[in-house]
């Protein structure tokens, strides 16, 4: 009985490290080395967004500027949102410090991870084809 309790607990907690391995895995992909990233954007005045999954969001800011923001973990109410709230000090959003909800629900905040410069249309095209093949990747 105690030898089976034991590898009950040990397949468990290899089963809770690989599904943590797959999760690590996923989170890497959302790494743009194409892309210039920047660690914050200054004078924020959020002009528009689209989502493009629960981890990642277009943000088009004044004066005319696209930048992709990558979330540190997943937010499952990001897909469907119809309001954005990105936090902001003094005007100014910054990796590490400010966070994403939606308006539905604000309290479910996500850190930002990554902040990404976007310089064309094209180029927002191509990132969003990318992050559309992630959903393929278990």
């Amino acid at each position: 009985m105690l030898n089976k309790m034991i590898i009950a607990l040990v397949s468990l907690m290899l089963l809770g490290c690989s599904a943590s391995e797959a999760s690590k895995q996923k989170a890497a992909l959302y790494q743009f080395d194409e892309l210039t990233e920047v660690t914050s954007i200054d004078n924020f005045r959020m002009d528009g967004w689209r989502t493009m999954d629960n981890r990642t969001v277009f943000v088009d800011s004044r004066p005319k500027q696209t930048y992709l923001i990558v979330l540190s973990g997943v937010n499952t109410n990001l897909t469907f949102a119809k309001a954005l709230v990105i936090t902001s000090r003094m005007g100014k959003v910054t990796v590490g410090f400010d966070t994403v909800s939606t308006g539905d629900a604000p309290q479910f905040k996500s850190q930002i991870k990554k902040i990404y410069q976007i310089d064309s249309k094209e180029q927002e095209q191509q990132i969003r084809d990318k992050i559309a093949g992630f959903e393929n990747i278990k």
